[in-house]
Formats: structure tokens, sequence, C-alpha cells
């Protein structure tokens, strides 16, 4: 697996090509490599504001979904649309103190305007109750882009789970030959 990075490591879809595991995926179009930049562009401003500002502006990262098209099936469960704004304000004001970084990040541009990515991310920091938490999960995420930049319209989370005890782990740290049995 590739190192993890941030805003300032995030450098360009070359280099995130160049440490994925496996290599890139056979669906890049070097047409759209361009709009491949301007997503990554999109990831590096996320995480500035992740990293950043949202601590002290939790409301400014409304910019990065299409509130009122967004569905969702993250740590918490399924957000379908037109519910997302709600669900944005509740989660991002209970863990706006956090840092996060990504690993082997795959963007491909679809078309001009829509684009899919796939990564591991890892999200941590202290919630509004003062406990700490550390989570690293794969998401995907699909992102459109509209007159506002480019958002994301839909994402997807999941953790590795041990089906013999159904317990999610955390830090993605279940092998999957660990968790394949359904009984031990």
């Amino acid at each position: 697996m590739s190192a993890w990075k941030t805003d300032t490591s995030l450098t360009s879809v070359d280099d995130l090509h160049g440490t994925l595991p496996g290599g890139p995926s056979k669906y890049h179009n070097p047409k759209l490599k361009h709009v491949e930049e301007e997503v990554l562009e999109h990831y590096k401003a996320f995480a500035r504001f992740c990293n950043y500002e949202c601590l002290e502006d939790p409301h400014s990262g409304k910019r990065f979904w299409d509130l009122d098209d967004m569905t969702i099936f993250d740590l918490m469960g399924l957000t379908n649309r037109p519910n997302f704004r709600p669900h944005y304000d509740k989660v991002t004001l209970y863990l706006k103190d956090a840092q996060i970084e990504f690993k082997d990040l795959e963007i491909v541009a679809v078309s001009e305007t829509f684009a899919y990515a796939t990564s591991l991310e890892r999200y941590w920091g202290k919630a509004a109750d003062g406990n700490d938490f550390d989570l690293i999960f794969r998401i995907t995420s699909l992102m459109q882009k509209t007159s506002e930049g480019w958002q994301y319209v839909h994402e997807h989370y999941s953790f590795s789970v041990d089906l013999a005890t159904k317990l999610a782990d955390l830090s993605s740290g279940i092998a999957v030959d660990e968790g394949l049995a359904l009984k031990k």
C-alpha cells in the first residue's frame, strides 16, 4: 500500500497512479486526465477543510456536497436524499475537531462532469463529547461537476467485519482470510 496522503502530499494523478497497489484501473481515459486532476484539487481542498478549517467553520464544508441530492451510506447508516443537509450538520458538528488522510486514492473520470474515487480514509480526532476517535475505512465516492464545482453526490463507507463475531474493525485491520468464516 502507498503512504497516507493529505492536502500537501496529494500532488498529481500520475503520482497517485504510481503508488496504487496493482496499478491504476484500466478504465482511465487519457483524454479525461485533466478532469481527474480537477477532482484531485477537490480532494486537496477537502483535506484542507477537514484539517484546518472545520474546527472554526464547520458549515463552510457544505460546499463539497450537493446537499439536496446526496445519498450516503456512512459510519452511522444510510441517509437518502433529500436528508443529507441535517445529517451533515449533526455529524460535522460532532466530529469537527478532526484530521483526515487518504491512502490508495484512485480517481477515475467517467465524463467531463462525472467521476468516482476509491480510497482508504483515516479520520481521527476528538468528538464534541470529548471522546477520541480514530477510524480507518474504505470509501467510494461519486462526484458531479456542478455550478458550485466538484461535489459529492454519493458516498459509501465500509469497514472490515469478522463474519463470525459480527464485529466491525474500526481500524480496517482484519485481513480477508481472518474475517471470512461464519463460524470459528
